[in-house]
């Protein structure tokens, strides 16, 4: 932080601004923290971790939002939901859900991921619901197919 919040003067290093006396220790340590669960993110999203990097830059983006963290942020969101079309198209469901979680996390509730998880779930109940059961007798005299 370069100026003070409350009376707009330049700042040094000190935690008390120098025109007004306002504390500022707490607002330069919760700069800190944005800048460290940052890097968390983005390590977490480095290596793969999106379900790290989720809460990571969230807890970021509530300690200061940064231009970083927001950029961030978009660019999350984008890596799910090609995550998620990919994963339907391998109609690995439980993955996708998984990925539809750590959206709605990102975005809160919307239509559009309501709809994802309707069709999530209809799409898996036909590919695991089993197949009815035959209706052959187990008698062979029975089963008509056999019954010439």
């Amino acid at each position: 932080m370069q100026r003070c919040p409350a009376c707009n003067a330049r700042l040094g290093a000190d935690t008390l601004c120098p025109r007004c006396g306002a504390e500022l220790k707490h607002i330069f340590r919760s700069e800190r923290l944005a800048e460290q669960w940052l890097g968390v993110a983005m390590q977490s999203l480095a290596a793969g971790r999106s379900a790290i990097a989720v809460p990571a830059l969230l807890r970021s983006l509530s300690f200061k939002q940064t231009p970083q963290a927001k950029l961030l942020h978009g660019f999350l969101i984008r890596q799910l939901y090609r995550a998620l079309y990919d994963q339907l198209g391998q109609q690995r469901w439980l993955a996708a859900r998984e990925t539809l979680s750590q959206l709605r996390t990102l975005q809160g509730g919307n239509d559009a991921l309501d709809r994802f998880a309707e069709m999530i779930d209809q799409l898996a109940g036909a590919v695991d619901t089993p197949p009815p059961p035959s209706f052959k007798s187990e008698n062979p005299s029975t089963n008509r197919s056999e019954i010439s």
